[in-house]
C-alpha cells in the first residue's frame, strides 16, 4: 500500500481525469473514489479551480487535515 498526500493525490487526480481510463475498471473505480475523497474535503470553488490551485502548487488539501 502507498499513501499519497496533498498535491501527490490531486495529481493523480488530474492525470487520471485528462486521460479518462475509459474501460480500465480499477483505474476508473480509483479516479471515482480520488473524486468523492476530493469533494468531500474541499469547498465547490477549490474543486473548480483544482487544476490551477495545483499549478500554483497550493496544496488545499493540507490545510483540511
Amino acid at each position: 500500500m502507498i499513501a499519497l498526500h496533498g498535491n501527490e493525490l490531486i495529481g493523480v487526480y488530474l492525470l487520471l481525469k485528462h486521460h479518462e481510463p475509459e474501460g480500465d475498471e480499477p483505474l476508473v473505480d480509483l479516479m471515482q473514489r480520488i473524486e468523492t475523497y476530493l469533494y468531500q474535503r474541499l469547498s465547490i470553488e477549490e474543486m473548480e479551480q483544482i487544476e490551477y490551485l495545483y499549478e500554483k502548487n497550493i496544496d488545499v488539501l493540507s490545510s483540511k487535515g
